[in-house]
């Protein structure tokens, strides 16, 4: 193990991001063999943080940028939270320096409510040290998640529509209540799904990603909607971040319909590569579905949680 030398954290600066973003993506690399992040998407979640209070950037005695974390406040009962150390960097306490952080900011928000919290963090499953770290510190492994991935060499066939069925993209200013409600009722049965307001959920409409055309929403002959996939193209690859179907509306094909409608519209827009997260104990089957329409997983990451009681520190 190297030798801790002086950490300084600190609250990140917008012109920070850039190279905090290089920063998650060399761990990507080291971790996982190819980069999942881009600087679009470090904006996007620090538009919803709480800069000030709830990410810390950790510079080594020469001033470098070498790890990063934030704390998202997810609902009154969960937080949840991510930490990177330079490759390069690891084994200097900068991890230890950052979950401190973490933590004590987790004791500060549950001593203010008066509840306990249930505090969660994200490493790579592979990652022993970071594994081993967490352990120490009263953390246990609770979920797994997978990176999955296609990239489509061909034109990939047209979808299968169950009968009844229409797509369509997101209508900004027409469609957000209905997709809140639909949002809600597919998620119900997910594993530590908390229920957004509305406003919270409808913050990731106002970010500067966002592109109502790949977020498609299908819908019955009643006109309500059924299922919906949203995405959002990165640099070169279309990332999507929720498919969902009604509980009502499961059983005939519809996920892999919106599913092999994503996959045609990113191929037809020059871009064959597209990648989601799954819950590899998800009780609807996604993991089988994604599997089923060709994809493959690129790497694994454990959540861990601890409870942070009001009063006693984490």
């Amino acid at each position: 193990m190297m030798t801790p030398y002086p950490i300084r954290l600190r609250r990140p600066k917008p012109e920070d991001a850039a190279v905090v973003c290089d920063l998650v993506i060399a761990c990507d690399v080291e971790d996982f063999g190819s980069p999942d992040f881009d600087l679009g998407e470090l904006l996007d979640m620090w538009s919803g943080f709480d800069l000030q209070h709830n990410v810390w950037v950790a510079e080594n005695a020469g001033g470098q940028i070498v790890g990063y974390a934030f704390l998202e406040e997810d609902s009154e009962e969960k937080l949840f939270s991510y930490g990177f150390v330079l490759p390069s960097a690891r084994g200097t306490g900068v991890g230890t320096a950052l979950l401190t952080a973490i933590e004590s900011r987790a004791d500060e928000l549950a001593a203010a409510s008066g509840r306990h919290k249930r505090l969660q963090n994200v490493v790579p499953t592979l990652r022993e040290d970071a594994q081993t770290l967490l352990r120490t510190r009263g953390f246990v492994p609770v979920r797994l998640f997978k990176r999955m991935s296609i990239r489509l060499e061909a034109a990939p066939a047209a979808p299968d529509l169950p009968a009844g069925i229409t797509l369509a993209p997101f209508l900004p200013g027409v469609d957000e209540q209905d997709l809140y409600a639909a949002y809600i009722e597919a998620f119900a049965d997910h594993w530590d799904f908390a229920v957004p307001g509305f406003d919270t959920w409808a913050e990731q409409i106002d970010r500067p990603s966002f592109r109502p055309e790949w977020w498609l929403i299908a819908r019955g002959r009643d006109g309500d909607i059924a299922g919906f996939a949203l995405g959002r193209m990165r640099e070169d690859t279309l990332y999507l971040n929720q498919i969902g179907v009604r509980r009502s509306c499961r059983g005939q094909g519809l996920g892999l319909a919106l599913l092999q409608t994503a996959f045609h519209k990113a191929y037809a827009a020059g871009q064959p590569s597209i990648s989601l997260g799954v819950d590899t104990s998800n009780p609807s089957g996604a993991f089988r579905l994604y599997e089923k329409a060709g994809m493959r997983v690129v790497y694994e990451v454990t959540v861990a949680e601890k409870t942070v009681q009001p009063g006693s520190p984490a």
